[in-house]
């Protein structure tokens, strides 16, 4: 099954006023082949955190965040089969910058 990596762009820019809220800058880039394994990725930043989203074609799927504060690192797999997981994944992402609430099966550590 591929995943609809286009997807991506619209569920970030659906929650632009979040983002606008919370002070993040984020910018998606262009689809890119990636050896034959499409990937696409979503950058997020403010005054407080760092996050990165990379999907692959295959569904499989990183959450990378650090809190600049005290350099913690929240990292989570994701393997996502549908539009509904991506919504899940950005749900988890907001649910840390706003409060701090860390993700189910997240690793957890400091730069």
């Amino acid at each position: 099954m591929a995943f609809p990596l286009e997807a991506l762009p619209d569920a970030v820019l659906a929650r632009a006023q979040t983002w606008a809220r919370l002070g993040i800058a984020w910018h998606t880039r262009p689809i890119k082949p990636n050896h034959g394994k499409p990937i696409i990725v979503s950058e997020f930043e403010s005054a407080s955190w760092l996050a990165v989203i990379t999907i692959w074609s295959t569904g499989e799927a990183e959450l990378e965040t650090v809190r600049l504060a005290d350099e913690r690192v929240i990292n989570k797999h994701h393997d996502l089969t549908s539009t509904d997981d991506l919504e899940a994944l950005l749900d988890e992402l907001v649910a840390l910058l706003i409060n701090d609430r860390i993700p189910e099966a997240a690793v957890v550590a400091h730069l």
